[in-house]
């Protein structure tokens, strides 16, 4: 009896001191909450802390909180040295009584790594090395942690002091934690980075192969004023990747449109073409060939080609919405990719409406399939097309007559290829009076005269295409290009090598302020804005090109633009 009441007597103790314990770790819970979250004082907060380690010695977070506490009142104290000593060393010995409750808190290596690294700053002795508890915070920590990314970032303000293991350890903290695509992680440890090292191949090595993290890591150079071999080398690196990914996107669209998914297949040739679209070929001003340019063309056209497969086979027509058609064929010169285009087209029955019985029916539908026999060297049919059509009464409404003009081009210049050159001159001349401003047809009169040695003829038709392509001095009076915008201007051009004179004005943008110059796309000439002048040449094609002024490091003002020809066109 007395038996079973002494051990009724022990278990009520036993759960007296259980509840007793749970209470005190409550509390002790409550206070770390309230030191940590709510009181803000920091004499009261290490009070509270306090209290919270006494009642319940176990509390890993009471010791935490107090190093954390002791720390900012030591880095508060640095102008009185033994303030600043005592607290540094009490707040060490709080953050090492944390880890022998804890020693998996990766927290609590990372701030006491903190309390080294400014007790060695300060010549205190220390137990440990700082690098070893950045080190362990890291290893304990998930792979983009912020903790990972804040101790790579405190080891690059040491990097002059880590031995070539140590720089290592901590390159890989910073690549793999920036591989995120978080871009204000990205600007904080470049800023972190520009003011502490500056190295450029420290820099390309920590980068992630990332496009839009070369491209952002290039504009900070560019705003700074920093090196532009470095910001070349990153936009490089940044338009290789995304011909890669546009090539990838292409494969992935050809697998769906295999397997009939044409929505799909046509997403993912459409990614491969804004992929493409960011490519300016900074390869070319960096001197680093990252990707051939033939596969740069190869995968626009694949990716034009399935997104007008596709079009066709969904709306079972030759309307080009978009442009899709036209745009493929624009890029489209391998002879028997444009055989099977056709081949694809009849299938389909979208030629049925050029039947020989009423050919210019559908004037939309005859100057496409025109313009696809001439790519395919159909130059005697079409010509034959075009003693049809001179011989027909034909009344052409508004909408009809681009389609129109453009048979009478194409009409033309078939009969150029196969040197009837009078007859060329006869639709040539016919398209002119349908659109008296064509510069194709004009451009085409000048060849048909330069054949038959005509200069009075040619020299006229030169006059009038240069007329059409505007002075050879385009005043832009000073126009302010502010940072970060840009400036477009459409210009018509007889085609060939011309070089052109970009005069930045006096009130350009300030010192060293980077101005990047494009064509049709492409860059063409990067420097700074106060140099007064951008000059460059470039190879164009006949039509409309467009001009591009982008103010990357500061507002820049444009003066004036000169062209000249180099050679004849």
């Amino acid at each position: 009896m007395r038996s079973a009441v002494k051990k009724k007597i022990l278990s009520l103790a036993g759960l007296a001191v259980l509840v007793a314990l749970q209470a005190a770790a409550a509390r002790s819970a409550w206070l770390s909450w309230r030191a940590r979250g709510v009181e803000s004082r920091p004499e009261a907060k290490v009070r509270l802390l306090r209290r919270a380690g006494a009642l319940f010695p176990w509390n890993d977070a009471a010791p935490f909180e107090l190093g954390r506490a002791y720390f900012q009142q030591g880095a508060e104290a640095l102008g009185d040295p033994a303030a600043r000593d005592r607290l540094f060393g009490l707040s060490l010995q709080s953050f090492l009584r944390s880890l022998r409750l804890n020693p998996a808190s990766p927290a609590a290596h990372f701030e006491l790594g903190q309390t080294l690294l400014y007790m060695s700053y300060l010549g205190l002795p220390a137990p440990l090395r700082y690098f070893d508890e950045y080190r362990r915070a890291a290893e304990l920590t998930g792979h983009n942690s912020r903790i990972r990314y804040d101790a790579g970032k405190v080891l690059l303000g040491r990097w002059a002091d880590l031995t070539a293991g140590e720089r290592d350890f901590a390159a890989g903290l910073l690549q793999s934690t920036l591989a995120g695509r978080d871009e204000e992680r990205l600007l904080d440890f470049l800023e972190t980075w520009n003011v502490t090292l500056r190295d450029y191949g420290l820099a390309e090595r920590i980068l992630p192969a990332d496009a839009a993290a070369l491209r952002t890591y290039a504009l900070f150079l560019g705003e700074r004023g920093l090196s532009l071999e470095a910001r070349q080398a990153a936009l490089a690196r940044a338009e290789a990747l995304d011909v890669a990914r546009a090539r990838a996107e292409l494969d992935l669209g050809r697998r769906e449109a295999d397997a009939f998914n044409l929505a799909e297949a046509s997403a993912h040739a459409a990614e491969a073409v804004k992929a493409l679209g960011s490519v300016r070929f900074y390869q070319d001003l960096a001197g680093r060939p990252l990707f051939d340019p033939r596969e740069y063309s190869e995968t626009l056209r694949g990716a034009r080609r399935l997104l007008a497969l596709n079009l066709i086979e969904e709306s079972r027509s030759l309307a080009d919405r978009n442009g899709v058609i036209a745009a493929y064929l624009g890029v489209e010169s391998d002879f028997t990719a444009l055989g099977e285009f056709e081949t694809f087209i009849k299938e389909r029955g979208l030629f049925a409406e050029t039947d020989e019985a009423s050919p210019f029916k559908d004037l939309e539908t005859l100057a496409f399939r025109l313009a696809l026999d001439f790519q395919l060297n159909r130059y005697r049919d079409i010509a034959r097309m075009g003693g049809e059509l001179a011989s027909s009464s034909l009344i052409i409404a508004p909408s009809g007559r681009p389609s129109y003009v453009r048979i009478l081009e194409l009409v033309a210049e078939s009969n150029l290829k196969l040197d009837n050159v009078y007859e060329a001159e006869r639709f040539f001349r016919a398209a002119l009076e349908a659109a008296p401003d064509d510069l194709r047809a004009l451009l085409g009169l000048e060849r048909c005269y330069g054949r038959l040695n005509d200069e009075t003829q040619a020299a006229e038709v030169r006059r009038a295409v240069d007329r059409l392509a505007g002075p050879p001095v385009i005043d832009l009076g000073g126009r302010p290009v502010p940072k970060g915008g840009s400036f477009k201007l459409d210009l018509v051009t007889a085609g060939g090598r011309r070089t052109f004179r970009l005069e930045f004005g006096p009130e350009a943008a300030a010192p060293g302020a980077l101005v990047s110059v494009f064509l049709d796309g492409r860059v063409v000439w990067e420097g700074n804005g106060d140099t007064g002048l951008a000059q460059f040449s470039a190879t164009l094609s006949p039509g409309q090109a467009t001009l591009e002024v982008a103010a990357v490091g500061g507002q820049a003002a444009l003066a004036r633009l000169s062209s000249s020809a180099d050679g004849s066109r």
